[in-house]
């Protein structure tokens, strides 16, 4: 909801101005009227402060966040709710996001782009030595301030948006372009994430464009998993090759050639900056020189090797005319062997032509007693797998049906593999689009999405799908999903003065049960219902024991009659 402007927030924060909006939140500029500072106020939007698992994760998150203290992070001040209204009170940025700059004056200068890359990286060092992971890095979290320093913001949101399911189209889209392989997977993430997302803003800022783009947030996920980016350099011809491996280094899609911390790319950053290089370890080597001989020493320029006796040089000089003949003995016996080979090709009579029959679609036997009529044989030189061909029969041909043939050759085939199969992926307790991108990955597709309460799986993740994981079916097929719609409410009608025996059906439908029946003398007809717990009004989870007491006889002291006998089994 937006708040007035005037409204006191929290009884301290007088909102002064709407500043911005975002997928998730509201941020207003605000006062402080305790301590007399100006601040950012972050609302949540009510879809997200009406879900209480949520609420009660964002304000944990946020609370982890509060607890960095870095010159490059936003300081958050205060978390807060407000009849209704859950927000964040953080430091006042006077000045404006990295992607608006990146928008205005891309391609940014080297320098200037390694600069802020550095200070970004600086942030994400702190975070991680807190064991805080971002998972949203990308320029619209980056604040400039107006002496260029910079600051990073919402840490910690975005867990709390994907561990509630929330897969609202703006918040994926936004994000999508600077996630990193395994958070496209739905695998879990850690610090070299956050840095992979590093890599694409820094690659984004030298090269005025993002590494991947697509037509929908599926089609660009699948190209962190499966595409190499277009290497920055060829859009930014003549960057330093460091500043090329900074990037590459920070994209790679395997961990293991990824930066294995941000103090690792910092070092990388500072290097190329020219700024506290690496400390050169101590080593025993030294770098190549060029020796000159000592002084007094004469040089070798030419050297005089001995003669060989009068003697000797004439028996070289007959040995070498002697291996003149044997060459010339060995050429001509080489070349009438080759006319010889010539001239007895050319007399042999050739194979008749034949028209090469249609073998397509037979299978291999079958083929080979067809090309068989024609004098030909059939050899096999791969298997495919095919949507339309049956298992181990011939896909293609090669000649075609019709050409000319010579008798005795072969028709090279390929042979049918049948349809491929695939396995089928686990995607429980993945959001929809995290279970469709991996439904892409193997090869599969989305079906039917249905919903269905759950009290153990939070709304919006996967609580089972149809077929289920680790069975084998056709490539191309499609998997049903059934997402969570969370923890079930209802609200408790007044069966106050209705017979109990009524009642059964109408709990039954409400999802209730019947818990206990307690027998109470009164004036009421028997069996009519004095009180029930909860009370009417309540709203409680589907499943929830009702309580009863009902209109009972002074005189019962026995069970043993009739009506007795329906409360006991009711």
């Amino acid at each position: 909801m937006k708040l007035v402007i005037g409204q006191l927030l929290g009884n301290r924060y007088r909102i002064l101005e709407l500043i911005g909006e975002g997928g998730m939140a509201l941020v207003y500029k605000a006062e402080c009227t305790l301590l007399q500072r100006t601040v950012a106020v972050k609302v949540l939007r009510p879809q997200y402060s009406s879900d209480k698992e949520f609420v009660t994760r964002f304000r944990r998150e946020a609370q982890a966040a509060a607890s960095l203290s870095h010159p490059n992070v936003v300081n958050i001040y205060d978390v807060g709710e407000d009849e209704g209204v859950h927000y964040i009170v953080m430091e006042l940025i006077e000045g404006d996001n990295l992607k608006s700059l990146i928008r205005r004056e891309a391609p940014l200068p080297v320098n200037q782009a390694l600069r802020i890359a550095l200070q970004i990286c600086e942030a994400l060092r702190h975070a991680h030595d807190h064991n805080i992971i971002h998972r949203d890095i990308k320029p619209h979290n980056i604040l400039l301030t107006a002496d260029g320093r910079v600051k990073v913001t919402d840490f910690g949101i975005a867990r709390a948006i994907s561990a509630g399911g929330f897969t609202q189209t703006g918040v994926v889209m936004g994000s999508v372009q600077y996630f990193s392989p395994e958070q496209a997977k739905g695998l879990p993430v850690g610090p070299q994430s956050d840095l992979y997302a590093l890599g694409c803003v820094l690659y984004e800022m030298l090269a005025g464009e993002v590494p991947f783009t697509g037509e929908s947030p599926i089609a660009i996920a699948l190209k962190h998993i499966q595409e190499k980016s277009v290497p920055v350099e060829k859009l930014r011809p003549g960057l330093p090759p460091g500043v090329v491996r900074i990037v590459e280094k920070a994209l790679a899609k395997d961990l293991g050639e990824r930066y294995p911390s941000a103090w690792s790319m910092i070092i990388d950053l500072k290097a190329a900056l020219g700024i506290e290089p690496p400390v050169e370890e101590k080593s025993e080597d030294f770098p190549t020189q060029i020796l000159t001989a000592p002084v007094g020493e004469e040089r070798e320029e030419k050297k005089e090797y001995p003669r060989l006796p009068d003697e000797l040089e004439e028996e070289t000089e007959t040995g070498v005319k002697k291996g003149k003949n044997w060459a010339w003995i060995v050429v001509t016996i080489f070349a009438a062997l080759l006319l010889f080979g010539v001239g007895f090709l050319f007399f042999i009579p050739s194979q008749p032509v034949t028209r090469v029959p249609d073998v397509t679609g037979l299978t291999l036997s079958e083929a080979a007693n067809r090309a068989g009529e024609h004098g030909l044989g059939v050899k096999t030189v791969r298997h495919d797998y095919s949507e339309v061909v049956p298992l181990g029969h011939i896909i293609t041909q090669d000649p075609k049906p019709g050409r000319s043939l010579r008798r005795g050759r072969d028709i090279e085939v390929v042979l049918s593999r049948g349809k491929e199969m695939v396995l089928v992926p686990d995607l429980s307790g993945k959001t929809r689009i995290e279970a469709e991108i991996i439904l892409e990955d193997a090869r599969l597709k989305l079906g039917d999405v249905y919903h269905e309460p759950s009290s153990e799986v939070p709304r919006g993740l996967v609580v089972r799908q149809k077929p289920a994981p680790n069975l084998q079916i056709e490539r191309g097929a499609t998997v049903d999903l059934y997402l969570s719609r969370g923890q079930d409410y209802v609200e408790i009608p007044n069966f106050i003065g209705r017979p109990l025996v009524e009642v059964q059906a109408e709990l039954a439908s409400l999802g209730l049960v019947v818990n206990q029946v307690t027998e109470q003398y009164s004036v009421y007809p028997r069996g009519q219902i004095l009180d029930q717990q909860p009370p009417p009004g309540s709203v409680v989870p589907v499943g929830t024991p009702v309580n009863f007491v009902v209109s009972g006889s002074p005189a019962r002291n026995t069970r043993d009659d009739a009506y007795s006998e329906e409360i006991k089994n009711f």
